[in-house]
């Protein structure tokens, strides 16, 4: 019996095997069913969404879950349409500071509060790592806390 003959190209049968691998992992990928928000309009790039545009039903979603519970105020970041499910990072929460805004970053020990002025670098929602720039030109990573206030921690 003769040995079976090489292929020419190995490169090509390597890939294959790699995308059936791929591809049997793809259909174990985690499906679960839940309660997401989902668009009830086309909704534009820059929409501010209200509670007319969002509806909450259990739906199947594949793939990763989005632990970001959507709600009236967050913007929308791309085009969206009708019965599209709304989840990050197609939507996302509303910049309580804006880029090269002015802001109080504050620090706090116990009884001692200091606060400072600074400039934001970037827009930032509640709750998100952002860096400011101090008058004498130092940057600071610090922690948006409430519209125009950032805390070091």
């Amino acid at each position: 019996m003769s040995p079976l003959p090489r292929p020419r190209n190995w490169v090509l049968v390597a890939m294959l095997v790699a995308l059936v691998a791929l591809d049997a992992g793809l259909a174990h990928a985690q499906v679960t069913t839940m309660r997401a928000a989902i668009a009830t309009r086309l909704l534009p790039r820059g929409t501010v969404l209200t509670s007319d545009d969002i509806v909450y039903r259990d739906t199947t979603v594949r793939g990763p879950i989005d632990t970001n519970r959507v709600a009236p105020g967050w913007v929308t970041r791309r085009l969206i349409g009708a019965g599209e499910v709304l989840r990050a990072p197609a939507v996302e929460r509303p910049a309580m500071v804006s880029a090269n805004e002015p802001v109080s970053v504050e620090w706090a020990d116990r009884n001692v509060l200091l606060t400072i002025r600074g400039i934001v670098t970037r827009n930032a929602a509640l709750g998100e790592r952002v860096t400011v720039r101090t008058a004498l030109g130092h940057r600071i990573d610090a922690t948006v806390i409430a519209p125009g206030r950032v805390r070091i921690d």
